[in-house]
């Protein structure tokens, strides 16, 4: 191979890397009493990335799926103490599901690949983490509630949150990933929003119902 052939291919391959972060910042996950996963909203620029760190236990299901509106944004997971990625987005894609190895901090790293970020791209993106029997078995303590005084309570949901939010109960409630769940947009329904789901499963389909007050808290499922 020639010096320019060789020189092209080792630019070719550095721009499809991930950006060195040198402008990263690590965030900690808590889910609210009761549930077991969350969806997080979040924007990276240019070098930036955002390490959201989450507390799992052994034998424990994980599930993480990125939507984002920039091609080259993924997501990484590192497992505690690990110098490399259990998990490379960029190379298996934006959606994963695996039994924890160990316990510990395990590390969702979300980041713009080095040609994208060099462009200074921006990236939009919604970072879903579910974690089978989290409410039950994680080892750190919830989170107190809130008093139910402000209207920007952390429990109230938008509309365009509601389906992603149904899913992962009905993941929880009937052991599906969230993956395989097909959730319809919210509309209102009386004095409450309702989202319609279903799942296949052994060749049967299986229909539910998420509900949540106007004030967009979750009540129940069925």
């Amino acid at each position: 191979m020639t010096k320019p052939a060789m020189l092209a291919l080792l630019l070719a391959g550095s721009a499809l890397t991930p950006a060195a972060a040198q402008n990263a910042r690590t965030e900690t996950v808590h889910f609210q009493r009761g549930t077991s996963g969350t969806t997080i909203e979040g924007k990276i620029t240019g070098d930036q990335s955002v390490r959201y760190s989450i507390g799992v236990s052994a034998g424990q299901t994980m599930d993480v799926q990125l939507d984002t509106d920039n091609a080259s944004s993924y997501f990484n997971i590192t497992a505690p103490g690990a110098s490399e990625a259990l998990y490379n987005g960029s190379i298996s894609g934006n959606a994963t599901s695996f039994v924890v190895p160990s316990s510990g901090n395990y590390i969702v790293d979300v980041y713009l690949m080095r040609n994208a970020a060099r462009r200074g791209e921006t990236a939009n993106y919604d970072l879903t983490l579910y974690v089978e029997n989290a409410a039950k078995s994680a080892p750190t303590a919830p989170r107190p509630q809130a008093p139910d005084t402000s209207s920007a309570a952390p429990s109230q949901l938008d509309t365009s949150q509601m389906p992603r939010f149904c899913a992962g109960e009905a993941s929880a409630e009937y052991g599906v990933r969230p993956q395989d769940i097909t959730v319809n947009m919210a509309f209102q329904s009386g004095n409450r929003f309702v989202t319609q789901g279903n799942f296949d499963r052994d060749g049967n389909t299986t229909f539910f119902n998420c509900w949540f007050g106007l004030d967009g808290t979750f009540q129940s499922l069925n």
